[in-house]
């Protein structure tokens, strides 16, 4: 991805990847977090602050101009996740079609840059299969290459 990322920090509690998005409509805090869906199975969520409730939410949406900064922060901030946690394997959906549309646009940039260090599968017709720029998928898995006993 030719797109610098954010500077990005781990809140004090350790459950999210804090940053702020800086662009035509102002600075909006944003976060990526990982949950457990199993031992070894994390979710991806890109949140925004909620200004009113203080909360992070994953229903809006900002339009801010910036969004390659916004993947490659991401990206950058999975790097770092499966650097602190080799045994994990992240999951990302989008909870709208076009929100995993843009998830698949930006492994789609650097799967090629990152096919040494990374395993990247997508989820089609009921399995997982190694990622193709060119093909649609219902969600993405991305391990370590080191780690590549999920199929």
């Amino acid at each position: 991805m030719n797109y610098e990322a954010y500077p990005f920090i781990l809140n004090e509690t350790n459950t999210h990847y804090k940053f702020q998005s800086t662009g035509k409509r102002g600075i909006f805090e944003k976060a990526v977090a990982f949950s457990p869906l199993t031992d070894q199975i994390y979710n991806l969520a890109l949140l925004d602050l909620d200004p009113v409730t203080q909360d992070y939410v994953d229903d809006t949406v900002t339009d801010n101009g910036d969004l390659p900064q916004v993947l490659a922060t991401v990206m950058a901030v999975i790097l770092e996740y499966l650097k602190e946690h080799p045994s994990r394997y992240i999951v990302l959906t989008g909870n709208t079609k076009s929100r995993t549309r843009l998830y698949q646009i930006a492994i789609g940039k650097v799967v090629v840059e990152m096919k040494d260090f990374l395993n990247i599968w997508g989820y089609r017709n009921h399995e997982w299969i190694r990622f193709e720029a060119n093909r649609s998928f219902e969600s993405f898995l991305i391990g370590q290459k080191s780690l590549d006993s999920f199929r």
